[in-house]
């Protein structure tokens, strides 16, 4: 059994991170670990350990942020097929309308081909990109980029 590594962020770090993660501003972070605003926004930018960690727990927070959203879905399937099944006329039109919109059927047209694992990791890559541009413009105060 291999031992796992401690990590090498301070208690501050530590908790910049998890601060980070509830969407405080580098100013807000800073002012709660007691540090500069400058020190936190080097861990988010230069710090290769903070950025791995941030990363990690963002994607910790994706998964299980997907695990609610799939008990949404079922949820809303389960709805929809209610209404499908009791609703007045109107309502049961416009159920199976937004079914047929949200299923991709537009005038039958094939599902769309499957991502490559390429493309997949191209999509996840394009994404983190824009959500460090994101938060880097929040930062700067720039309204978008």
């Amino acid at each position: 059994m291999m031992a796992e590594k401690k990590s090498e962020l301070s208690d501050k770090q530590e908790m910049a991170l998890e601060l980070v993660i509830t969407g405080m501003t580098d100013r807000e972070i800073a002012k709660r670990v007691g540090v500069s605003r400058q020190w936190v926004n080097t861990w988010r930018n230069q710090d290769a350990e903070f950025m791995y960690a941030l990363q990690l727990r963002r994607q910790i927070l994706r998964e299980k942020h997907m695990d609610s959203v799939s008990q949404l879905i079922k949820i809303s399937i389960d709805v929809m097929r209610a209404a499908l099944k009791e609703g007045d006329p109107q309502t049961k039109l416009k159920t199976a309308m937004y079914v047929l919109k949200i299923s991709g059927l537009k005038g039958f047209m094939k599902p769309g081909k499957p991502l490559s694992r390429q493309e997949m990791e191209k999509d996840q890559f394009k994404n983190a990109f824009d959500q460090a541009v994101r938060e880097v413009t929040e930062e700067l105060g720039i309204e978008k980029y």
